[in-house]
């Protein structure tokens, strides 16, 4: 009877083992890419180096890496810098649509030892609302064209316990209120109607005022109806520099004690433990014209 109890016990393990995942953490990065005709803002050498560093750090390591505003030319150097702090292989996707001359992508650098891509899809719009804009003139040389940032949704494998989930990748529109908005009611209806665990993290452009608590009306669309949990920095901290480059003195933020960058959960994934937290580096703020003008976000979770 001994016997048989123990024998129990190990199949019992093997089997729950099977299919609980190991912890893992997800880094997003608005990187600032360079604006054509415009002076440099960003130098890809520089950001690819902090890439590394950031990865080796048991702190910020990530085996999923959430990267906005990236120039088409740098992928190849922020996916080898990922790599190389990883000491690992990787795969990644990135997005086809994104405004400024196509300087503007997203891009999701995935730990090919812990994860595979299994999906791929720009959601430019859901459910007959409309997340991105085309130029409409057919005149113009930009005729069709996506202006804005669709959505990046990727459906990933977890090779710890076979189980699949989304992480979408964002920068939702920041001049366009209106687009904004509705790209976040896109979000939040697309999750709704997702079977499978979703986080999506980026630059979501919600100007969450620390004094206040309120975020402007893309945070709202967000928000409502409780399909998203935002996973809420303790404590809050800026995450992006925003200086007036007219002037000499660049040292003042105009918008202070505010965040632009998150981390949501929706599904099953809001059972997951999942924390977020600002990463703050010595001398990351003011931002110079090498590095970018918005921290990492780190988030962790533990299925």
């Amino acid at each position: 009877m001994l016997r048989l109890t123990l024998s129990f016990a190990c199949i019992f393990a093997l089997l729950y083992n099977s299919v609980i995942a190991d912890p893992f953490q997800i880094l997003a990065w608005n990187v600032e890419s360079n604006r054509p005709n415009e002076p440099p803002v960003s130098d890809t050498t520089k950001i690819a180096s902090e890439l590394v560093e950031l990865m080796k750090d048991p702190k910020t390591k990530a085996s999923l890496v959430a990267l906005s505003e990236v120039d088409p030319k740098s992928i190849a150097a922020y996916q080898q810098a990922v790599s190389n702090g990883l000491s690992t292989t990787v795969d990644y996707v990135s997005s086809a649509s994104g405004g400024f001359a196509d300087s503007d992508s997203l891009l999701l650098v995935v730990d090919r030892s812990r994860f595979e891509i299994v999906e791929t899809v720009e959601i430019h719009r859901y459910a007959g609302i409309i997340a991105n804009f085309n130029i409409t003139e057919p005149d113009s040389p930009e005729y069709g064209a996506l202006r804005a940032r669709s959505p990046l949704a990727v459906r990933l494998k977890d090779l710890t316990s076979q189980k699949e989930f989304w992480v979408i990748v964002n920068h939702l529109a920041r001049g366009e209120v209106k687009l904004r908005t509705e790209q976040a009611k896109m979000l939040r209806q697309w999750a709704s109607d997702r079977k499978e665990p979703v986080i999506a993290v980026g630059d979501f452009n919600f100007d969450f005022d620390f004094k206040t608590q309120k975020g402007n009306f893309g945070f709202n669309a967000m928000m409502e109806g409780e399909v998203w949990t935002w996973l809420k920095p303790d404590p809050l901290i800026d995450s992006n520099w925003s200086d007036d480059r007219r002037v000499t003195d660049r040292r003042v933020d105009r918008y202070p004690d505010s965040i632009l960058d998150f981390v949501f959960v929706a599904n099953e994934a809001k059972q997951w433990n999942g924390k977020s937290n600002v990463v703050v580096r010595e001398g990351d703020f003011p931002d110079s014209n090498e590095t970018s003008d918005h921290r990492p976000i780190i988030s962790s979770f533990a299925p």
